[in-house]
Order: C-alpha cells, then structure tokens, then sequence
C-alpha cells in the first residue's frame, strides 16, 4: 500500500495515543531490520474499517496523499474489505491484482508508478476487531516474500496482538467529541493546519460540505476558531 525517510517519524495530520506511536515504531524498525524492504507503515483502524495515523517509514507524503485522495477506495487489502477474514496478513502481487479491476488499477496506477511490485498487509485485532495495521511494500530488486518471510510476519502478529490499542489508553479527543468517521478524517487534517480547499482535494468531496463539517467539528469542540481547535486538540493529548 500504502518514496524517503530515514526513521520512522507519526504523519503530521493525524492524532495518535503515544503507546501505539511507540508501538509503530518499534514494529516498523523490527521489520525493517529483520528483511529487506522497500518501505513500509504502520496506522491505526477505528470502528473497524477507518484508517487514520499513518507512521511512515521510507516513504514520502506524495504517497499518503494520493492514498488518501483516491487510491484507499481501490485498495483490496485495506482493513474494510477484510475485516470478516480472520487472517493475521494478506500479500498482493502483479498476478493476484488481476483478479479484480479495482485491485489491478490499486497495482498499475498506484504502486507501480512507486516502483513498488509487491505488497504485505499486517493486521493487529483486539478481539475479532481489526485495529491497527502495517504495509510493507517492495520492489523488484528486493524480489517477493519469502515463505520464510511471511512465517516471521505470521509470527509477529500473533505475539504482538494485544500489545497495541491497550483498553486502559485514555480516549481520544475524537471520541470524547463523539465525531462521526468522516468527522475525524477532517479534524485530523484540521489539526494539521490543512486548509479548506486542501481538505477537498485530499477527501475528494466538496468546499460547503467542508465547511459545514468544520462548523459541526468546532461546535462539538466547543471552540469558536481553528487556531482554538488545534491548541485543544494539542492539550487534549494523553501525557
């Protein structure tokens, strides 16, 4: 999935509880020294199907941002299309994208221009709920997983699960705000200082229906400016 940094380092446009920053982090440095990859990420799911917070590792924001804008609707590995599968991971490659045209367009229109040929999904469950997940991707000079590769990665989930998304994480300002999902997708933005117009092009829909969200958003913030919205959005974060 879902190119260059040196370490892993939280999206700037997403709000995440420090456990699960930890958490990425140290996954994503795992991976990365365990088995050669082209680049990799690790986000948290909400309500199941949502994908917010993206921590990036070896990859640049031109590919978060196209993922956002568009490339997320055409993703079959993504939380939403596999959330009643319980499986620990899901591999894509140039002959498995055939098997659907949403997923071929994901492939030739999304990956291949990154350069990237082949595609690992991880998945962390509380329970049968999917709520985080990591993209490693590589390339063909790095060559496809192994089965060697893909036992390790069985593996991780297994022992990893229960260890992020901690039910004892104080709650989000999102849900304590009681933010519906598209809700989040803006405040989050919001909170990174993206503008109006920005926010329409990065979720695809339109400027007053920007607007009328925003309007809703500090309303449930109980906030009169954006400036006041990001400053509570920032003191509302966990210590």
């Amino acid at each position: 999935m879902h190119s260059t940094r040196v370490a892993p380092k939280a999206f700037a446009g997403g709000w995440m509880r420090p456990i699960e920053t930890d958490f990425g982090n140290r996954l994503l440095s795992l991976i990365a020294a365990s088995m050669p990859l082209a680049g990799c990420c690790f986000y948290r799911v909400e309500d199941g199907q949502y994908v917010i917070d993206h921590q990036l590792f070896r990859l640049s924001s031109y590919w978060l941002n196209s993922y956002y804008h568009h490339f997320w609707r055409l993703d079959p590995l993504h939380p939403s299309k596999v959330c009643n599968r319980s499986v620990p991971l899901l591999s894509l490659t140039r002959s498995s994208a055939g098997e659907s045209t949403d997923a071929r367009d994901y492939f030739e229109q999304f990956l291949l221009p990154q350069g990237t040929t082949h595609q690992t999904e991880l998945y962390f469950r509380r329970g049968n709920r999917i709520i985080a997940g990591a993209s490693l991707l590589r390339n063909d000079a790095i060559g496809a997983f192994t089965r060697e590769n893909l036992a390790f990665l069985e593996r991780l989930v297994e022992f990893a699960d229960g260890s992020v998304g901690c039910q004892d994480v104080e709650a989000s300002p999102h849900d304590r705000w009681s933010l519906t999902p598209r809700e989040r997708d803006i405040a989050n933005l919001m909170a990174a200082a993206v503008c109006n117009k920005e926010i329409c092009r990065r979720l695809d829909i339109q400027l007053p229906t920007v607007k009328t969200h925003v309007s809703r958003i500090l309303a449930k913030a109980g906030v009169r400016s954006r400036a006041e919205f990001i400053r509570k959005m920032h003191d509302q974060r966990p210590n």
